[in-house]
């Protein structure tokens, strides 16, 4: 979830706890945006230092209520290597999560002119998209790869939801063996539920793929950037992580991945 140290956040790390807690949650973690090749534009180099001073207070205050990991959102990090490895030097982290939000030299998937975008050309951003999140599986330096499916929240947006993904089947493959090989985990974004796509980013049937090539960790984030988010669609994550044959969903504490078996 992401605080007031995210640019697109609401709410201070203890407001986010606050609700946590009230919905029942025992682990969470606060991940504030980090686009690398956002560093100026976003004011980083101050807003990470004010996101995790943040976190650290919040912790403190909720110690023997809830247990909040520090993290962050690395965004493009493959873009900036130097940078990124320069940023997470910089504090002791628990959970680091890897996400592409937009193509090089380009902006947010959230802001492209689908309306005047031919098939040809929604497809070609696709194949550069996935091209570029298996260089970032290949970089490796992430805990669980966030929100596999992000465009296709925005091709929703504008009545986009006849995409047929399967044409890249080949390349989210290659993308989760990397995954698996190197121990990292796969992503349940459950924000899409509450947004026009109506789905969790991967699908189900991504999460099964995941599973069927040997995938054994799988974290769930309700993406929160408001108070009132803090959690949603976190028991259809369990639903899913269930249905695809996990037993166990994952969290990392100081780096390291714990297992919480799933109740049925």
């Amino acid at each position: 979830m992401h605080t007031l140290g995210s640019f697109d956040g609401n709410y201070p790390a203890a407001d986010m706890c606050k609700a946590a807690a009230e919905n029942g949650l025992s682990v969470i973690a606060i991940t504030d945006h980090f686009d690398v090749d956002f560093f100026e534009r976003h004011n980083l180099d101050v807003r990470q230092k004010n996101s995790y001073e943040d976190i650290c207070g919040a912790k403190a205050e909720f110690e023997g209520k809830i247990k909040l990991l520090r993290g962050i959102e690395m965004g493009q990090p493959a873009y900036e290597p130097e940078l990124t490895a320069k940023s997470l030097a910089r504090y002791e982290y628990d959970f680091v999560i890897g996400s592409i939000h937009n193509l090089r030299g380009m902006p947010d998937f959230s802001d492209l002119d689908y309306p005047n975008y031919t098939d040809e050309k929604i497809y070609s951003l696709l194949d550069e998209y996935f091209n570029e999140e298996l260089i970032l599986a290949k970089w490796n330096g992430f805990d669980t790869l966030a929100h596999l499916t992000y465009p296709l929240r925005y091709l929703a947006q504008h009545g986009r939801t006849d995409i047929d993904l399967g044409r890249f089947d080949d390349i989210t493959d290659e993308i989760f063996k990397v995954l698996i090989a190197n121990g990292k985990a796969l992503e349940i974004n459950t924000s899409g539920l509450r947004q026009p796509i109506g789905k969790t980013m991967p699908t189900e049937d991504y999460v099964r793929r995941f599973r069927e090539l040997g995938g054994e960790l799988l974290t769930l984030g309700s993406d929160a950037h408001f108070t009132e988010h803090v959690g949603a669609g976190i028991d259809t994550g369990y639903e899913i992580a269930l249905n695809c044959g996990f037993e166990y969903v994952t969290y990392f504490e100081n780096r390291k991945p714990v297992q919480v078996k799933v109740e049925k």
